[in-house]
């Protein structure tokens, strides 16, 4: 899977977690500044990604995640 690919279906999830549509959604897009996600969406958008890439994600690596970038690279490195 390429990174075009991992963020179409991170904005996929995006839509349907926090009902954003896909083109208010770019990869600078910081999870809890411009797209005004709770923790618990943070939360529920991880494990979405985790079911979908068929990955687990540790909690340490969750701070990580400020962008929608910062995601899209973390599973460039780890899904096939």
């Amino acid at each position: 899977m390429n990174r075009t690919e991992i963020i179409e279906q991170i904005k996929a999830i995006l839509e349907d977690v926090a009902e954003l549509p896909p083109e208010e959604v770019n990869e600078d897009s910081v999870l809890m500044d411009d797209l005004d996600l709770s923790s618990m969406e943070i939360l529920t958008i991880v494990a979405d990604v985790e079911e979908a890439f068929g990955l687990r994600i540790p909690e340490k690596d969750l701070r990580s995640f400020v962008t929608i970038s910062d995601l899209a690279d973390y599973l460039v490195e780890r899904v096939d």
